[in-house]
């Protein structure tokens, strides 16, 4: 099924070049169908440039907003987006990859999810350093095996944690998979200096660089056009939501760091090649800022942070619980 072109050299090790692509959709909050209808086309352009293996972003089937509105939309590996995910994939031949919310009957999950080109699922990713206040925070190994390869899924704000840097070393990785729902701001204010709008905006772009830096492997990061919504909490107070927006800003960077192609604030595709030569795997060690991969305000990260995800997940708890209690009332006045 693959088309990917090898040769041998450095003492046999396996070289392979492989076309790749970020896919960066205009998202409708909670139109699932549309969503899936809206980007397919953008899929099947990718195809026929030759990609072999796609890339969607974070919440993809939903678009990004954090409430537990969210959880009416939440679906099982059986449900619409992993249903369309299968088919489309073995339809048009390609690796795909998407996020959508997950639920296992009991909790909500910010979940990723391969297929394969026979349709099948080789994959599943719940985020770690998922947003507390709607999801149960993801556990394990952001590996996905394959016959391209080992491929590493760090999704939005797990890719800025040192250890999951460390992990994907450890696991020693083909290829980064990036999918992402990052806002950034759309104009100054008092709290978004021009310093944070450029500082913001550029560290998005120089993410998927400092990965092929530090790892020696390709990247694909996918971000989303979108509307951002009102988020809970202390962050939520902070990240007003009439100041930033999804703005896409997706990256293709191939393994010697150089930049294969990126896209701007508009809706698009990025289709290239990338080589996976297991001589460019390294780990050039970052300096580690308490757990972070970059500097940031250890006030932010040491106080406003843990408190604001202590106070998420007592939420969540709470309100996940009275959901639980709702449907199983609803249950037994319908038998």
């Amino acid at each position: 099924m693959s088309k990917m072109v090898s040769d041998k050299k450095n003492n046999q090790k396996e070289t392979k070049k492989l076309v790749v692509a970020a896919i960066q959709p205009k998202l409708e909050y909670g139109d699932i169908q549309r969503n899936h209808s809206h980007t397919y086309p953008l899929i099947e352009e990718a195809t026929k440039q030759g990609a072999q293996l796609i890339v969607l972003p974070e919440l993809f089937s939903t678009s990004y907003f954090v409430s537990k509105e969210i959880w009416d939309f939440a679906e099982n590996l059986n449900g619409p987006t992993v249903t369309w995910l299968k088919a489309t994939s073995q339809k048009l031949g390609i690796y795909l990859g998407a996020g959508f919310v997950e639920t296992d009957g009991k909790n909500i999950f910010n979940s990723f999810v391969m297929t394969d080109p026979k349709g099948s699922i080789i994959g599943r990713i719940r985020k770690n350093s998922a947003e507390a206040y709607v999801f149960k925070r993801g556990k394990g190994v952001h590996i996905i095996k394959s016959e391209i390869g080992k491929i590493g899924v760090g999704i939005c704000a797990d890719n800025q944690s040192f250890v999951f840097l460390k992990q994907m070393n450890k696991e020693s990785v083909d290829i980064m998979l990036m999918p992402h729902a990052s806002p950034l701001p759309v104009k100054t204010s008092k709290l978004v200096t021009e310093k944070d709008y450029n500082d913001l905006h550029q560290k998005l772009k120089e993410l998927p660089i400092f990965y092929t830096k530090t790892l020696g492997i390709p990247v694909v990061l996918a971000n989303p056009i979108s509307l951002f919504r009102k988020m809970p909490g202390i962050i939520g107070r902070i990240i007003k939501a009439e100041l930033f927006s999804l703005k896409g800003l997706s990256r293709i960077v191939d393994s010697d760091s150089t930049i294969k192609g990126e896209l701007d604030e508009a809706e698009g595709i990025i289709v290239e090649t990338v080589i996976l030569d297991p001589s460019r795997k390294k780990f050039v060690e970052p300096l580690n800022y308490s757990g972070w991969i970059s500097p940031g305000s250890r006030l932010f990260r040491k106080v406003i942070m843990p408190l604001d995800i202590f106070i998420g997940k007592i939420y969540y708890f709470l309100n996940i619980r009275r959901r639980r209690k709702r449907a199983k009332k609803i249950a037994f006045n319908n038998r």
